[in-house]
């Protein structure tokens, strides 16, 4: 007998039509997607510009910092001779002068400027697009009227103020006291650190009487000697004038330039240049667009300025007791949203950019300097 067939029971299972995302629920996420990634950036962008106009700004004001760090120290030891400038008697008639022709600041000058014509008080200025190095009679320098010297022509840009500084600095190693003095030579107790070349004021212990003459010899001699005619400007001989001893005192003499150039890469720049000898440009500051120099005279017998002039109005130089100067410095780049077009009050000249302005971020800073020589 056939046996019957067991039953079987199986469970139902429920299948799903749809899988994944409909094409409602793909295109609000894709809108909300888009709207997140836009936001994003414009975060990211709105930063970028923050951070690039910040960057921009922070370079112009390292810039002017830079520059007053410069300007400061110069200015204030202008015409800082120590013991020579106490002997009560002018400073040609204490150094005797050796060198072949004559310094372009006198010696018994601190310093001298040059004012670029129509950038005086009250004067609109605007600034050049394209820089240019015109002649040196856009110049002028006191109240008789000098222009540039021939040797600066070509370099300064238009709208530039100039400075020309004279001053000392000691040699830090000391006279030989054994052996002070060699014939033409100095001697020192080392080397001199005091390149070939370089102008040099010999004085005597007591700073009675001295030399300027110019060196021949390197900086890593342990003597200074003093060049004959072959070098420029050379000396009207090579031997000493004076006998020194161990109380001499030595010093490198300087007579520097101070203006605005053209600078490696086609930036306006900050330059300075050795005169005596007359050295090559060096560039100091990328990105000063103008220099503006007022001089504080002295005309009432005090140690204050009375009044502050351009240079061409400078009557005696040597009633310059303070010196006023502005720069305006500017960013690598044009950093801002849009053009800066404003126009900026520089020591009472009203300067405005190029091309009615661009995009780059500029600053003007001031600085007012008291000679320390004639505030003594």
């Amino acid at each position: 007998m056939q046996k019957p067939m067991p039953f079987h029971f199986y469970g139902s299972r429920r299948v799903s039509s749809q899988s994944g995302l409909s094409l409602v629920e793909l295109l609000i996420a894709m809108a909300l997607g888009l709207l997140l990634t836009l936001g994003v950036t414009q975060i990211y962008l709105s930063s970028s510009m923050t951070y690039r106009q910040a960057q921009g700004l922070a370079h112009a004001q390292e810039s002017s910092r830079f520059v007053s760090a410069v300007l400061t120290p110069e200015l204030r030891s202008a015409g800082s001779f120590g013991c020579l400038a106490r002997m009560a008697r002018p400073l040609d008639q204490v150094v005797d002068n050796r060198l072949n022709g004559a310094l372009i600041v006198p010696l018994t000058q601190a310093l001298q400027g040059w004012e670029y014509t129509g950038t005086g008080l009250n004067d609109s200025i605007t600034l050049a697009g394209t820089l240019a190095t015109p002649g040196a009679g856009n110049w002028d320098s006191s109240t008789a009227g000098t222009n540039l010297p021939a040797s600066l022509a070509g370099s300064v840009v238009t709208n530039s103020d100039v400075v020309i500084i004279n001053a000392l600095t000691p040699i830090g190693v000391p006279v030989n006291a054994t052996n002070p003095q060699n014939g033409n030579s100095i001697n020192l107790t080392g080397n001199s650190g005091v390149d070939v070349d370089r102008v040099i004021v010999a004085t005597r212990g007591d700073c009675s009487e001295g030399e300027l003459f110019q060196k021949s010899n390197n900086a890593n001699a342990s003597s200074i000697t003093m060049a004959g005619a072959n070098i420029n400007p050379g000396n009207n001989g090579n031997t000493f004038n004076l006998s020194y001893d161990s109380q001499a005192r030595v010093y490198e003499f300087t007579t520097m330039a101070y203006y605005i150039g053209q600078g490696t890469n086609a930036e306006p720049a900050l330059f300075r240049r050795l005169m005596t000898p007359l050295q090559a440009p060096q560039e100091l500051v990328s990105g000063v667009e103008t220099l503006q120099i007022l001089y504080g005279v002295n005309t009432t017998g005090t140690s204050a300025a009375d009044n502050y002039v351009t240079a061409d109005q400078v009557a005696n130089w040597d009633s310059v007791v303070s010196v006023r100067f502005s720069v305006m410095t500017r960013s690598p780049d044009e950093v801002l949203d849009t053009e800066n077009s404003r126009s900026f009050n520089m020591l009472g000249s009203e300067v405005a950019q190029a091309n009615s302005g661009d995009r780059r971020a500029r600053l003007v800073s001031v600085g007012t300097i008291a000679l320390r020589e004639k505030i003594q």
